[in-house]
């Protein structure tokens, strides 16, 4: 027999535990864990995708942001940014 499992509550609860886990290490002197995302060209399916990760991330107590960069980039430019990020 198939066990049905609530997905939703499954993940709220794994975003409560990270949150719990991201303010105790705060706590301790680290950084706030972050989320940097770069998306190169105008593809809604992957803006949808990000937003929901940048809000998950914000929910868990980390740093988010998201650079959405046109498709003509340079990969020098590209990867200049990149290298910031890191």
């Amino acid at each position: 027999m198939a066990e049905l499992i609530d997905g939703k509550s499954v993940a709220e609860g794994v975003v409560r535990r990270v949150k719990a886990l991201t303010i105790e290490l705060m706590e301790k002197g680290a950084h706030k864990p972050g989320l940097a995302v770069v998306i190169v060209g105008e593809d809604p399916a992957s803006q949808v995708y990000v937003a929901s990760k940048s809000r998950t991330a914000k929910e868990c107590g980390f740093h988010s942001v998201q650079h959405t960069l046109p498709a003509e980039i340079s990969e020098q430019e590209l990867l200049a940014i990149i290298g910031e990020l890191n």
